[in-house]
């Protein structure tokens, strides 16, 4: 336990003491105090002593209503104890948090793609959704004043049972070590909890046991669908309820999972990262028949990366530290949805701007390559950065992640990828500028892209007019002809002669293919095919042909015939691994059919 946590847990029970011995009038007590345990978490239900919304129905305008209408709210605060907890024993009881009314409701389920849905079943007015150039459908939001019409529903804690009743309270805990535990929940208003009336209605008779863990995502039901265009299959939304590591706090997350028709056997996944204003409800775009497509919901927004430690509390976000929650949270989700859907575990793919770009460099070994639809390099930009700020703190070199990283400087790409040069990167598919692009119209090659270049990791951009994204045959699944696993070495071309900077043929490296890789213990081979130039080639997640610092390797670049037969002399010589164990072939001549390059250990 901090010693912030415990100086807040001190403070609530000396106020508790003085409210056992007050006698001012306080909120009616709840009632109906339920709990159950499930992988690792613990879901406390009761019934609201005052409930603002007892409808089957509300919207979330309506709920604003209730909440602007009502004075003085009551709230809830959570207790636990490895003893029975009564008026009596409470002020030892431990503190565990407190909810405010409708805890009970999916209050951030709520999505702009549904509001694009119903304005293209029923428009406020005719051609509203192409006003502005399509452009005034991207001004919706989470908080948008059109959001009032959005149906919120009942959290489903149990599939079986359905969804909570109106007027129920949830609160989920997540006990740190096993054992047994009472719960008990106290209405409270304007910080002082009811104890006058405390009785066994609010509290549990009997203990409930425990066991630490991660939780599992509950499924909520059907997803959005429609309206006049979807991508096969059957869209669920489950919610995820996290907790340190995972969030700085007790929170939920709401995420979309697509299953195609007829997938039985181990399928890629499309891990889809949202953008803008949009979310988790309805991803755009979808490239594979057959893959599984997940979409969590980076809301509150944290930069898809995570929240300072003092996020949604009191105390200033002036120091302390950035914890990666969101890449974690995402990662235990695709743990939790290996075991429940038919997955391929070696074929997973991000999918997105800035947040599929950083998962995939600080969890490389989890993803078979990356496609980047689009940088939004909001981090640098003044007008978006209070956003960083709210989830992030100010931008100080104080104010750090686990890895010492001040300044913001997790969400700094290139400086990320630089860091990284000992350890591979799957490959970047990227469309349109780089992150952190130079100044001028259609310059592509900004900071990121030239890192990875300077890092020798493995990438393809294409941003020429605005940049044409090369995505995997929507039925066989392979990328340009190739199989790429989690485990599939892969090239690192840098320094092409072919590659163009400018508006209208800007990219690097597209103009390559390879094929018939052999990663062995002894050799490394692989064929290189593409138009007529030179290249810089640095040979990526190699499993079997270890190089250690220094080592010695010999090497042969063969020109393979082309179509009239022509050829060329071989290229060889000797060079030694680096210090991060890679080895780099410098200028190296395509012409002909192709180029099979053959590295062996030298003497």
């Amino acid at each position: 336990m901090t010693a912030k946590r415990a100086t807040t847990l001190a403070a609530g029970a000396a106020a508790l003491s003085w409210c056992l011995a007050a006698a001012a009038e306080v909120p009616r007590q709840v009632t109906g105090i339920q709990a159950s345990h499930r992988a690792g978490q613990t879901f406390i239900t009761f019934k609201e002593a005052a409930p603002l919304v007892t409808a089957e129905k509300v919207t979330w305008g309506e709920i604003n209503k209730a909440l602007a209408q009502a004075e003085d709210p009551v709230r809830y605060r959570i207790y636990a104890h490895d003893k029975p907890i009564s008026a009596a024993s409470i002020a030892a009881a431990e503190l565990l948090g407190e909810v405010g009314p409708m805890s009970g409701y999916n209050l951030n389920g709520r999505n702009t793609e549904y509001l694009i849905a119903q304005a293209m079943i029923k428009p406020d007015k005719m051609g509203e959704l192409t006003t502005g150039y399509n452009g005034f459908i991207y001004r919706w939001h989470m908080n948008h004043p059109r959001m009032d019409r959005y149906p919120i529903d009942r959290f489903v804690i149990d599939t079986k049972a359905g969804a909570l009743k109106p007027g129920t309270g949830l609160f989920v805990a997540h006990p740190a070590k096993a054992g047994r535990r009472y719960y008990a929940v106290v209405s409270c208003r304007a910080g002082e909890a009811n104890l006058k009336d405390f009785s066994p209605g609010n509290a549990l008779a009997r203990p409930l046991a425990e066991t630490p863990g991660p939780g599992e995502p509950v499924c909520q039901g059907d997803g959005l669908w429609g309206p006049y265009f979807d991508y096969p299959g059957r869209r669920q939304v489950y919610v995820q309820w996290t907790a340190p590591p995972l969030s700085p706090r007790p929170m939920y997350f709401n995420w979309s999972v697509l299953v195609p028709p007829g997938v039985e056997k181990a399928a890629p996944v499309e891990l889809y990262f949202h953008g803008g204003s949009y979310t988790y409800a309805k991803p755009n775009a979808k490239f594979m028949a057959g893959s599984i497509q997940i979409a969590p919901h980076d809301y509150p927004f944290s930069g898809w990366y995570g929240y300072h430690e003092a996020f949604g509390g009191s105390e200033p976000l002036s120091d302390g530290m950035v914890h990666n929650h969101t890449q974690r949270r995402i990662i235990a989700f695709l743990d939790w949805a290996q075991k429940k859907f038919p997955i391929d575990p070696d074929r997973i793919i991000p999918i997105g701007g800035d947040g599929a770009a950083m998962i995939a460099m600080s969890y490389p070994r989890r993803f078979a390559y990356v496609m980047v639809t689009g940088f939004e390099s909001r981090l640098l930009d003044r007008r978006s950065a209070g956003r960083f700020k709210a989830a992030w703190g100010p931008k100080d070199p104080g104010i750090t992640d686990e890895a010492g990283r001040g300044d913001w400087g997790w969400g700094e790409l290139d400086k990320v990828v630089l860091a990284t040069r000992g350890k591979d990167l799957p490959l970047f598919v990227c469309k349109g500028g780089s992150w952190g692009r130079v100044k001028g119209w259609g310059m592509g090659r900004g900071r990121l892209y030239s890192a990875m270049h300077q890092a020798r990791q493995p990438l393809y951009a294409h941003w020429a007019w605005g940049g044409k994204l090369a995505p995997p045959d929507r039925y066989t699944q392979l990328w340009r002809g190739l199989d790429i696993r989690r485990t599939t070495p892969v090239p690192a071309f840098a320094n092409s002669s072919l590659d163009k900077e400018g508006e209208g043929h800007g990219h690097t490296n597209t103009v390559y293919g390879w094929k018939d890789i052999k990663d062995l213990p002894g050799r490394f081979e692989i064929t290189i095919t593409g138009r007529e130039s030179t290249f810089d080639l640095t040979p990526r997640r190699l499993s079997k042909f270890k190089l250690k610092a220094g080592q010695a390797v010999v090497w042969e670049a063969v020109t393979l015939p082309g179509r009239r037969g022509e050829t060329a002399p071989p290229q060889k010589g000797q060079t030694v691994a680096d210090a991060d164990g890679l080895v780099t072939l410098e200028k190296l001549k395509l012409a002909g059919g192709g180029l099979t390059v053959k590295l062996t250990r030298g003497k």
